[in-house]
């Protein structure tokens, strides 16, 4: 029994209408998406963590001293702190990898799809940058304090030898 071979211009238009349909929900299904992570965003903003922090999702090397790697992370991507996805290829020796950043919602969506079951992982990474940043501030901020007592003390010295001496050469 032989198939009915169809013709290449109804197979175009039958796939291009299934295409459309499909598309369509596709694209609901990404807004949607995108929408619920904003809401996690939105939560995090409200807590201002504002410390950039990434989490492997997944990675590779080759014999030739080639690597990947995929990341969720909460970082600034220009001018807008979020949810961010970013690859990273390079080579063992070069100066620079080769780094690619977006917003959750402005990432392939294979990707999105990829770093959903991560974002607990990213939270826990989250809070151990956050408190260890709050660590690093507080230290140097004692060596800051050292920094503006020197300074005060030295302009304080200064000015007596000036008032000393009447005149405005140290």
């Amino acid at each position: 029994m032989s198939e009915k071979k169809v013709p290449p211009r109804e197979r175009i238009l039958s796939s291009f209408k299934q295409l459309a349909t499909a598309s369509t929900d596709l694209n609901a299904a990404s807004q949607a998406l995108s929408q619920t992570i904003s809401s996690v965003d939105a939560s995090l903003k409200s807590v201002e963590p504002f410390v950039s922090t990434w989490h492997e999702i997944a990675s590779g090397r080759d014999d030739g001293g080639g690597y990947w790697h995929r990341d969720i992370g909460y970082s600034k991507v220009e001018k807008t702190w979020g949810i961010a996805l970013r690859t990273v290829q390079g080579h063992e020796g070069a100066e620079h990898d080769d780094v690619e950043v977006w917003l959750f919602k402005d990432a392939p969506r294979w990707m999105q799809i990829e770093s959903v079951g991560k974002i607990p992982d990213l939270l826990d990474q989250l809070v151990k940058r956050t408190l260890d940043t709050t660590k690093k501030l507080r230290a140097k901020t004692i060596e800051a304090e050292e920094m503006a007592r020197a300074l005060a003390d030295a302009l304080a010295e200064r000015q007596a030898e000036k008032k000393e001496a009447g005149s405005d050469a140290w």
